[in-house]
């Protein structure tokens, strides 16, 4: 047992070497048993055990710092990518180079500056690449765990020079297999079984090697494991037809944000709306519930101002903060807004949406006061009991969808050949129109009911928009003055939308407009007195016309996917983007792409002209 001979040695002597120590510490000095034993403990705490390696075939993993520069024969350096091999200098800190220089001349040493820690790092880098007695291996990675491309190391780039003839080898260009043990080699069977299923060709080897797994009885029943997991799918089946009559019947009942959650994910839709499955509630304030809040105050404040006989011209902003505070702290006497009094954190949200719904409403006054709209009604239903009726569409099968739903506001204006209409949404969010999303089927809730009205009414559209509620921050230099900082809060309170553009319209909404960019709506005029169509997000008559022609087909199509029973699992993915990361039904689908067959709804980014394009198309080919 020559290494523990070894261990019981290299012991002894430590303990000869502590004693010796104490001596010359402490020397005749007297002391208890405890005190003793402490200074024991300190001392051996304190020592090391050094341990010669048993055999000379051995493999030390260490970090580039610290690795000693030990003979061995080979050395594969790993993760040479820009930025990690040499590591980028991180910040001097409190003390610049400067001052540890001048701290150092004065006799106070602190810890190395930046250009003492570049010296070191050079150094390190020469001592690992000149460690090796026979080879050394140099890798880097293509790509991050989320995908994203890594640039390969300068020094990749400086060995190619010097080393013209060097070879390169790389997975992601063709996979290379080595037969090293029975479990690395039964992972690359599993992956060339997988190829094999996606009808590649794959080297006659490895139907050798399955054979050899199949037979062996300690991995027989891991392989028939695995290869069930190689073909399963977590797709779900169409709904059978009979199931389709009892959810829906012969008439799809429905809105049109349910319609855009179909589009969004097809498969969360069906257990949304259809299984009806829904979360543990629990106490805690959604964006849904702030927002709706928001939404019933501001609709009160103008029936206030209405029944009060106000001039909205006049209001100060000392008075429609002090409406505002009496209308919220009336609704928070309803016991469905307890929770917004059951604890003091909820008691200064309340301050802080009064302040903000004040702020909203003056802007929202000024795209009225400024504009020639008036508004015509607040929270529209469409339905039974509603001021219009249910959009009711028949699809070519002969079923029937029926869309019933809200709207914020609708204002109306008389212009020189007839009536306007625009839509106004409240939103405690940031959002814009965007006509890729429109044709996708995932924003088509203002468009839809602006042209039900319009054709209930025989009215013109002059623009559906977005009206944020969000509370507004100004990141700008010191000096600024009180006047430009309201500049900046009501630019950023403009409405998003979609606008006819039309420079009569264009003023109808923004009567203070005669050139430049509106400070109320997402138009601009050029200085010769037409649209500037770059700073303009807007559609002209005949383009609001195949909009408005394309919601019905788009509305068709999705209800007639819903009603044949079609739930696929295909969330949409645009930039990036996608409905999974909150969803609260991921754990059901188990979405991966890595899975067999699961795929994004891809939403390509075009332009407006070829979105419309798209538009003409889809509707002549439409049955």
């Amino acid at each position: 047992m020559i290494d523990l001979a070894n261990e019981y040695l290299a012991s002894y002597k430590i303990i000869l070497e502590l004693f010796d120590e104490m001596v010359l510490v402490f020397g005749n000095d007297k002391t208890t048993l405890d005190q003793y034993s402490k200074i024991l403990r300190v001392g051996l705490k304190n020592s090391e055990l050094g341990k010669i390696p048993g055999t000379q075939d051995q493999v030390t993993f260490g970090d580039i710092d610290r690795s000693r520069s030990h003979t061995v024969k080979n050395v594969f350096i790993l993760g040479l990518n820009d930025g990690s091999f040499p590591s980028v200098n991180k910040d001097e800190g409190f003390l610049d180079d400067a001052d540890r220089e001048k701290l150092k001349e004065d006799g106070i040493e602190l810890a190395k500056g930046t250009i003492e820690r570049l010296y070191e790092d050079n150094f390190n880098i020469y001592k690992a690449f000149t460690t090796a007695e026979n080879s050394i291996y140099l890798s880097y990675t293509s790509s991050d765990k989320e995908g994203k491309s890594l640039r390969p190391s300068m020094l990749i780039h400086k060995i190619k020079k010097l080393y013209p003839k060097l070879k390169e080898k790389s997975d992601m260009v063709e996979k290379q297999y080595d037969m090293i043990n029975e479990m690395v080699t039964y992972e690359e069977l599993l992956e060339n079984i997988a190829k094999l299923r996606d009808r590649e060709t794959i080297d006659e080897i490895w139907y050798v090697i399955y054979q050899y797994y199949k037979q062996k009885l300690d991995w027989q029943e891991k392989l028939q494991n695995d290869l069930q997991g190689l073909v399963f799918t977590n797709l779900p089946q169409p709904i059978q037809k009979e199931n389709i009559d009892k959810l829906y019947g012969n008439t799809l009942n429905t809105s049109i944000s349910r319609l855009e959650k179909y589009r969004s994910c097809p498969f969360s839709y069906y257990l949304q709306y259809g299984l009806k499955l829904k979360e543990k509630e629990s106490l805690k304030i959604h964006t849904f519930e702030t927002g709706s809040f928001m939404h019933e105050t501001i609709d009160e404040f103008f029936e206030q101002v209405r029944e009060a006989e106000l001039g909205l011209a006049e209001l100060e902003e000392e008075q429609i903060y002090k409406i505002v505070s009496e209308i919220i702290d009336r609704n928070l006497s309803l016991s469905k807004n307890f929770i917004f009094s059951s604890t003091a954190k909820y008691k200064a949200l309340v301050k802080r949406l009064k302040r903000i719904v004040s702020k909203a409403l003056k802007y929202i006054i000024q795209t009225l006061i400024h504009s020639d709209f008036t508004i015509e009604g607040t929270e529209i239903e469409f339905g039974k009991k509603g001021k219009y009726k249910p959009i009711v569409l028949t699809l070519d099968n002969g079923k029937k969808v029926e869309i019933t739903g809200k709207i914020d506001r609708i204002d109306t204006a008389n212009g020189e050949d007839g009536k306007y209409l625009r839509i106004i949404d409240y939103k405690s969010s940031s959002k814009n129109i965007d006509l890729n999303e429109v044709y996708a089927g995932l924003q088509i809730q203002l468009l839809t009911y602006s042209d039900a009205i319009c054709k209930e009414e025989d009215i013109m559209p002059a623009g559906v928009f977005y009206f944020s509620l969000l509370e507004q921050m100004i990141k700008a230099d010191k000096k600024i003055t009180e006047e430009e900082i309201e500049q900046l809060i009501q630019k950023n309170f403009r409405m998003k939308g979609l606008i006819l553009a039309d420079v009569k319209i264009i003023q109808m909404n923004d009567n203070t407009l005669t050139s430049g960019s509106s400070k109320l709506v997402p138009a601009a005029i050029t200085a010769s007195g037409t649209v500037n169509e770059k700073w303009t997000n807007g559609v002209d008559k005949e383009e609001f016309k195949i909009l408005q022609d394309y919601i019905d087909h788009i509305i068709k199509q999705i209800a007639k996917e819903i009603l044949s029973g079609k739930i696929d699992l295909k969330p949409y993915n645009k930039n990036g983007k996608t409905p999974c990361e909150y969803c609260e039904y991921k754990t059901i689908c188990g979405f991966n792409t890595k899975q067999n067959n699961n795929e994004y709804n891809y939403i390509d980014k075009k332009s407006k002209d070829d979105i419309l394009k798209k538009m003409k198309q889809g509707l002549r080919d439409a049955p």
